[in-house]
């Protein structure tokens, strides 16, 4: 039987919690989301806690985690209380109760559910983890705006199917794109995911980056790149 668990190189993730599952957007955004030494990090909707903890491993900050789902905040809890990286915070409440709090942050990292167009599931969890049922684009942009310093950044993952709806909510709050990593998942492809930094002040036209996950059409033929985003978390590299 599989270990209920994902072991990185300096913690490990329990992830049983269903739909929240260590996978390949949470390990990118976590390993690429530019947080900086002294910044105080908010991660919403943090299932398990994996770009908290990722964060956390390679900066000096402070990290809330804000998570909906009862069965996944307590396995971030455990998560944290596991690992070696202090100043970590999990709340186990909605969003829109924790933004009544008051608190800003230099920082906020997002890996949101997007599914929009897809049947939800029958299961809470994943239907919690990956649809658009209690936390959509318009929402989520929403309450970042509230949660944000004046000067702070806003990293989030989507895929690009989402495009329209994501960047029509960010300019609807008054965020503007200021790096853009497209994620292909070989040459050739398509590509799958959008990694966007934003901010709440124009800053001319946003830099954009291709990022390929694997050189070739071979299994586990990895990119560069991508062995060196993810060297110091995972195993294999």
């Amino acid at each position: 039987m599989a270990e209920p668990y994902f072991q990185f190189k300096k913690f490990r993730v329990y992830h049983s919690a269903g739909g929240f599952k260590v996978g390949t957007d949470g390990v990118l955004l976590g390993a690429w989301a530019p947080a900086k030494d002294g910044d105080s990090v908010l991660d919403i909707g943090t299932g398990t806690g994996l770009i908290a903890l990722m964060i956390a491993q390679r900066t000096k900050v402070s990290v809330d985690m804000v998570e909906i789902n009862p069965i996944a905040a307590n396995q971030a809890k455990q998560n944290v209380a596991h690992s070696s990286f202090t100043n970590m915070m999990v709340y186990n409440e909605d969003v829109v109760e924790f933004a009544e709090r008051g608190k800003q942050y230099n920082f906020i990292v997002c890996n949101p559910p997007f599914y929009s167009h897809s049947q939800p599931s029958k299961d809470v969890s994943i239907r919690l983890a990956k649809h658009t049922v209690t936390l959509n684009p318009a929402d989520l942009f929403k309450h970042a705006s509230k949660l944000l310093k004046p000067d702070g950044r806003f990293a989030v993952v989507f895929p690009q199917t989402e495009y329209d709806v994501f960047f029509n909510s960010a300019k609807a709050e008054g965020f503007f794109a200021k790096e853009i990593v497209k994620v292909f998942p070989q040459p050739n492809y398509p590509v799958i995911r959008l990694m966007i930094l934003f901010k709440k002040e124009a800053a001319g036209e946003p830099t954009e980056t291709d990022f390929f996950i694997e050189k070739s059409s071979e299994r586990h033929d990895y990119s560069n790149e991508y062995k060196e985003l993810t060297k110091d978390f995972f195993l294999r590299f």
